[in-house]
């Protein structure tokens, strides 16, 4: 009798397979969780802060408070009002996601680029769809922001929601990656073998 068979058909390349697949899986589980945790933080501050005196609460007295406000213009409020070139911003969180998708398709991407990317990923769509749909009061649309850090010296940063949280990380994921590659931009694991 001969030893034992090795089956070299489709079997053979499920691992291969699940691994070409899994940062694919990571990158839309990210962005999909992080983009449903950001709306669904907004729709909370909305409805908790929006019946509030000032629309506003003091978590850690005196550093942080969450604070409703609408933001119809670009981050830091650079463009304070888009109007109708919301749709252009809309449409370029859109894009922005998609090509991240792309990134980590091409690039092969290891779990923790497709993390890092899909954690940008989430932040986009969540402040895209409110850019594009979130009827803001007075009119028009707007970005739902509510976490406000004041300076101890009085005033405060501009106030900011989960999916800037969300952008920050996957930015602060990626520089790290770089720091850890010795200056270069490595997408797959490689980078943490290296280290």
């Amino acid at each position: 009798m001969d030893g034992p068979r090795v089956h070299s058909g489709p079997m053979s390349n499920r691992g291969t397979t699940a691994r070409a697949w899994a940062p694919l899986a990571w990158f839309g589980l990210t962005a999909l969780v992080g983009g449903g945790v950001d709306l669904a933080s907004k729709a909370w501050a909305e409805q908790t802060l929006g019946g509030l005196p000032g629309r506003a609460m003091m978590v850690q007295e005196p550093w942080l408070e969450f604070a409703l406000a609408y933001n119809r213009g670009t981050a830091f409020s650079l463009m304070p009002d888009l109007g109708a070139a919301r749709w252009i911003f809309g449409l370029a969180a859109l894009a922005t996601a998609v090509v991240l998708l792309v990134i980590v398709v091409r690039s092969r991407a290891g779990r923790y680029a497709a993390i890092a990317l899909g954690t940008i990923a989430a932040g986009a769509i969540g402040n895209g769809i409110d850019r594009v749909f979130h009827l803001a009061p007075g009119g028009g649309t707007g970005v739902v922001d509510f976490i406000k850090i004041n300076y101890p010296w009085g005033g405060s940063w501009p106030t900011f929601n989960i999916a800037d949280v969300l952008v920050a990380i996957g930015a602060g994921m990626l520089i790290l990656r770089i720091v850890r590659a010795r200056g270069k931009l490595v997408l797959s694991d490689d980078a943490d073998r290296a280290a």
